[in-house]
């Protein structure tokens, strides 16, 4: 008893010390923030855990200034200069192990390698598939998944139905994705209420991170009971991990040019090494990250849109008239030139772009900055038709996918997966309703929407 009376003390006073050492005599003291947060990891784990970090942060932007200390170690910037030095190409900063080890597995992934010189490597294996040639050449997919999910949608409002948008556009993206990066679609799209158990997997996965990256013990011990049988795996977790096995499975089995094909061929070429276990890290990555952020931007934007129907009017009609038809497919290059359509797709990255990246700096700060952008919580696709200054000022501030080496790689796939699906949809249908006329997004390492954002459509007639 006496040892662990004495093991208590001395846990006590080693938290005492901790404390008084990062207030007064740690490096960041100076640095201004919440004191609270200048204690201990803990301020920042609740924030984190009530869902919406990024807009409380931004609040203490506001009160401190441009610089905030949200840890003990941990620095947030809201500067536009500060986000090239730290995200820019010839950034020195290294990736953070505290943030990036609750993302590791069994094998690093473009996402979770911290290495500059492994993720360069990495990259170059990857990035000719993402690239915008390579993906308007593989384009028919998307326009098959779009037209596929428009078929549902016309169904379902024939039958005088609602509209689930966050879990349609869900089930959707997981199908292109799968396809391109696998050669078979998860045939998510012909689940009966858009509802696929590797969302559940999704959620679960990501609901965890916070948990993981401040205890990370906690996975460790994760680990150790599944290795052991000690505690069930969620269903969630098991569907996800299942469609990684099942990806690398199809990744071998088919015929068809693949992101993944491409990638061992790339690797073939070089000294790199691709295990299975990295395979399967990276098609979990292609699953996580190549079906929320997307289906979320379409699912807040043509929320939005829907309940300015004069602002859906013009962009009906600007559609029009390279889609004379509602079963038209312009070429990629005719949707491009489109200027309302390109300012839809903006408004909604720019309003659905939450991420926090110990040195950070999440884009949706800077996309959410007055003086850049009026008024920025208004969904106003039309700030984007102004003069050729104003423009160029606002795009050096759009960086939805953040910016520098580590930007989001899938990036182009996102950009004509969203002109295509939003091209079709406004073409097809006209609003009717919006039933729930505010949704809450909240950070979830990407984009969370718990909602399923239901509306009610009318059809276009030609």
């Amino acid at each position: 008893m006496h040892y662990l009376a004495y093991g208590f003390v001395g846990l006590v006073f080693w938290a005492i010390g901790s404390c008084v050492y990062n207030v007064y005599f740690h490096p960041l003291k100076a640095v201004p923030g919440p004191f609270l947060a200048k204690l201990s990891r803990w301020w920042l784990f609740t924030l984190e855990m009530r869902g919406n970090p990024h807009t409380e942060i931004l609040e203490l932007h506001q009160k401190y200034g441009p610089m905030l200390r949200i840890s003990p170690n941990e620095v947030s910037f809201n500067d536009i200069e500060a986000s090239g030095i730290i995200y820019g190409q010839t950034s020195k900063f290294e990736k953070s192990h505290y943030f990036y080890r609750a993302f590791e597995d069994q094998a690093p992934n473009l996402f979770t390698l911290r290495d500059r010189q492994h993720h360069a490597q990495d990259k170059r294996l990857i990035s000719h598939a993402f690239s915008r040639a390579n993906i308007v050449q593989h384009q028919a997919s998307i326009w098959d998944k779009a037209g596929y999910l428009m078929g549902r949608l016309t169904k379902r409002v024939r039958e005088n139905e609602t509209i689930p948008l966050f879990p349609a556009f869900r089930c959707m993206t997981l199908d292109t994705i799968s396809e391109f990066a696998f050669g078979r679609s998860t045939e998510a799209l012909k689940l009966e209420d858009f509802e696929s158990v590797i969302f559940d997997g999704i959620d679960k996965a990501t609901g965890t991170v916070p948990f993981f990256q401040h205890f990370p013990i906690l996975r460790e011990a994760l680990r150790w009971a599944s290795y052991f049988k000690l505690t069930a795996v969620p269903n969630g977790f098991l569907a996800l991990g299942e469609a990684a096995d099942w990806a690398f499975q199809e990744m071998h089995a088919t015929d068809t040019w693949t992101m993944f094909k491409n990638m061992i061929s790339s690797a073939g070429k070089t000294s790199a090494e691709l295990t299975k276990e990295h395979l399967i890290s990276e098609a979990i990555l292609m699953i996580v990250a190549g079906t929320d952020t997307t289906a979320a931007a379409l699912a807040i934007n043509l929320h939005q849109l829907l309940q300015q129907p004069e602002l859906y009017r013009k962009l009906q009609e600007e559609v029009q008239t390279v889609m004379p038809r509602t079963d038209s497919k312009p070429a990629i290059q005719d949707l491009d030139a489109l200027p309302l359509l390109e300012a839809c797709v903006k408004e909604g990255l720019r309003i659905s772009a939450p991420s926090r990246k110990i040195v950070s700096l999440s884009p949706w700060y800077y996309l959410q900055d007055e003086t850049i952008f009026p008024n920025p919580k208004r969904y106003d696709p039309l700030r984007w038709m102004v003069d050729e200054d104003k423009k160029r000022l606002m795009m050096s501030y759009f960086h939805p996918f953040s910016r520098g080496t580590r930007q989001c790689i899938g990036q182009n796939l996102s950009w004509i997966e969203q002109k295509i699906v939003l091209s079709m949809f406004v073409r097809r249908f006209n609003p009717k309703d919006v039933l729930k006329k505010n949704i809450t997004i909240r950070e979830a390492i990407t984009v969370a929407i718990d909602d399923p954002v239901e509306v009610r459509l009318d059809l276009v007639t030609d």
